[in-house]
């Protein structure tokens, strides 16, 4: 499926007479497929402003085979569907004459693509995503399981291959979508970095569609999510925050500036930071030594669960609130939507790291204090 979340959500209307497969002109899309059933029906899908439309349909003949022709072809996002059975996004730069496709009519198993650069860049972009999720799905199960039987050695040694090997997929992710530009396939390979830990990176690559390519559905979301984000990227200043402490006083971010400050934005109501906190207590406590501190930001109601949890959980650090909830200024400024989420500032006030949990903030920390 495309991954981004204004395609999820897109709107499938159907249109008719875009396509004609006995005409010569323009591009033909031939494909065959694996495993007939038999009046199994082949769907075009187009991307427009308007969400995926059908552009075209047809039954599969009983060889597998279909053949659609787009008269007019653009550098677009398409999608050949097999309802119930199987779906390939298809990245066209507009200058194709042919492209041939073979699936198995199974999942994402088996498919290739003769014809299209742009469109065998998006495999290769796929393939490379797909282990990258594998490989640290399987890391953090034997994290869970050696720190569950309390293997800190073994736990360490886990945190040491998750930052090689989300490095290294990150390094051949980013080395395919740069030989992808100028084709669209570039833009839909960044969905699968972390956007915000590879700002700098993503943003260099935006910034090349801006002049033909604002308009595009695809193009447009990124381009306007890489502008709101560029004051919180890495290497930008941290905005300051300034709200009140437990005992009233006011304390500000600011006010920590020559140390590594971990901003720490969580409640007592959000289950998934109080099982966070363990580990982040374990990290404070592993580095607090080293001019590392952590500045809480609760986004809890009231003051009896913002302290009561502060106690529960043993968090010996910095906190602030001002019990507004989500409302709070710190949040909006920060672009919180929800939680844990973490922003790690330098000494000199620069945010160099976001949304650092579990594994990735362990790698961080061992990273920068060795």
């Amino acid at each position: 499926m495309f991954r981004t979340s204004f395609l999820i959500s897109v709107l499938l209307l159907v249109v008719c007479g875009c396509t004609n497969s006995q005409s010569t002109d323009g591009l033909l899309i031939s494909g065959k497929i694996e495993n007939v059933f038999g009046n199994e029906q082949v769907r075009l899908l187009m991307l427009t402003d308007e969400g995926l439309i059908v552009v075209d349909s047809m039954e599969i003949d009983a060889d597998g085979e279909f053949a659609f022709r787009l008269s007019d072809p653009k550098p677009d996002f398409y999608r050949v569907e097999i309802p119930g059975r199987q779906v390939l996004n298809l990245i066209l730069s507009g200058e194709e004459d042919e492209v041939s496709l073979s699936l198995s009519g199974e999942g994402s198993d088996k498919i290739e693509i003769s014809g299209s650069f742009a469109a065998s860049q998006m495999l290769k972009l796929d393939s490379t995503a797909r282990k990258m999720n594998d490989d640290v799905q399987l890391l953090n199960r034997e994290a869970l399981e050696a720190r569950s039987s309390g293997d800190v050695a073994t736990v360490q040694d886990i945190t040491d291959q998750y930052y090689y090997l989300v490095n290294k997929h990150t390094v051949n992710l980013k080395s395919i979508i740069e030989s992808s530009v100028p084709t669209l396939a570039a833009l839909y390979g960044i969905e699968y970095l972390d956007f915000e830990q590879e700002y700098a990176f993503a943003d260099s690559v935006i910034s090349l569609y801006k002049a033909d390519f604002a308009s595009h559905p695809m193009a447009g979301s990124f381009i306007e999510k890489s502008d709101a984000m560029r004051r919180l990227a890495i290497g930008a200043d941290a905005p300051e925050i300034n709200l009140p402490t437990p005992d009233g006083s006011l304390l500000a971010l600011s006010s920590l500036k020559g140390k590594y400050v971990l901003i720490d934005f969580w409640a007592a109501w959000c289950r998934p930071c109080r099982m966070e906190n363990p580990n982040v207590v374990r990290m404070y406590n592993q580095y607090k030594d080293k001019n590392f501190e952590i500045y809480g930001v609760s986004l809890d109601r009231t003051k009896d669960a913002w302290l009561k949890a502060i106690e529960d959980d043993g968090l010996i650090w910095k906190h602030v609130s001002d019990l507004q909830y989500f409302n709070s200024e710190a949040p909006r400024m920060y672009q919180i939507k929800a939680i844990p989420a973490t922003y790690l500032i330098g000494p000199d006030g620069k945010i160099i790291g976001k949304n650092l949990r579990g594994p990735s903030l362990e790698a961080k920390l061992k990273e920068i204090f060795g």
